[in-house]
């Protein structure tokens, strides 16, 4: 009885592990590529006392660097081995205004939000929109990466292109970034 107990957390264990990691369907697990996250949050707009949202935090790699400009940075994130691997990161970085909260991104309001940032899958984007719009306080950032809002009118592009590629010219991120205000 005791060896099937065994057996049995030996190939769940693993299972439960990989459902974690790619949990959520608003987007699957890439990180922003760029080499200078810091670069596209100063040019976004974000500043020292901040609140700075991301949604979909993954690795936490986005938060630690608004928390580094000196922002109060919050991640929300479906997966909480990636949770867990973003607080131990802050914890090594001694970044004591960092927070990361396994949760659903729809089920939370982001009403006292400075800048928040996204990069989920289109359709995830779609529900967001009106949501965020009826959130949101006047004179908030919206910044979004790759998939954009339909109807709402970026106040600007943020191009990376030429600060961030490889000695063989190649781009090191993903997509583009866009800036809304609220």
């Amino acid at each position: 009885m005791d060896i099937t107990i065994l057996i049995l957390v030996i190939i769940l264990l693993p299972a439960l592990l990989g459902l974690s990691w790619f949990a959520g369907s608003d987007a699957p697990y890439v990180p922003t590529k760029i080499k200078d996250i810091t670069d596209l949050l100063k040019k976004s707009g974000l500043k020292k006392g901040h609140i700075f949202y991301e949604l979909g935090s993954g690795d936490g790699r986005v938060v630690l660097a608004a928390a580094g400009l000196g922002a109060i940075a919050t991640g929300i994130e479906q997966s909480w081995i990636r949770v867990w691997q973003s607080r131990i990161h802050a914890k090594k970085l001694q970044l004591k205004d960092t927070e990361f909260i396994h949760g659903n991104i729809f089920d939370r309001q982001y009403f006292p939000s400075d800048v928040l940032f996204i990069f989920l899958l289109q359709p995830a984007v779609d529900r967001l929109e009106k949501k965020l719009r009826n959130e949101l306080k006047k004179g908030s950032l919206v910044i979004t990466q790759t998939f954009h809002f339909k109807n709402w009118q970026p106040i600007k592009k943020i191009d990376l292109t030429e600060n961030h590629k490889n000695r063989l010219g190649k781009n090191l991120f993903a997509g583009d970034f866009y800036v809304y205000k609220v």
